[in-house]
């Protein structure tokens, strides 16, 4: 096993804590950490609700659209819906985006859906809550999810 590539992955950080919600992954514990889902935990994790719980809300509305539940925006629509803040963090020609860690460490209260190139995660009070750490990648934008309601 490559120590380096764990720790840098999966071992907790003063802003990243592994948490994946999928029932299946508890089960297994960790042996199958990446199902696609990121879009279902990211938004369980930021409601502190259960995977089931997002599962239903994202594939209700996946369904009545006709997408998947990881389509972005698809994805974008719904949290709308819900009542989500979005917003986005354009790029500066010449500038590095936000990265996942700084954008932990300045959101210390609040729930929030960060969505980096092709994966969303969870931020709650200043703490990331994946199946990975993501604390490197770079801030596309994010949802407010603090008048969000599962409807």
């Amino acid at each position: 096993m490559n120590t380096e590539r764990f720790n840098r992955q999966f071992k907790a950080t003063p802003t990243f804590r592994l948490e994946n919600p999928n029932p299946r992954w508890a089960t297994k514990r960790g042996i199958v950490w990446d199902t696609g889902d990121c879009a279902i935990r990211a938004l369980a994790n930021s409601l502190s609700c259960t995977w089931l719980e997002a599962f239903d809300f994202l594939t209700a509305k996946a369904r009545r659209d006709y997408a998947v539940v990881n389509d972005g925006p698809f994805f974008r629509k719904w949290m709308k819906e819900g009542g989500a803040e979005w917003v986005y963090c354009k790029a500066v020609k010449g500038k590095r985006r936000m990265t996942c860690q700084q954008f932990a460490e300045t959101h210390k209260k609040g729930r929030y859906v960060v969505y980096i190139a092709n994966h969303f995660t969870a931020c709650v009070d200043g703490m990331l809550l994946d199946a990975f750490n993501p604390s490197d990648s770079a801030v596309v934008g994010y949802f407010d999810m603090a008048n969000f309601k599962l409807q």
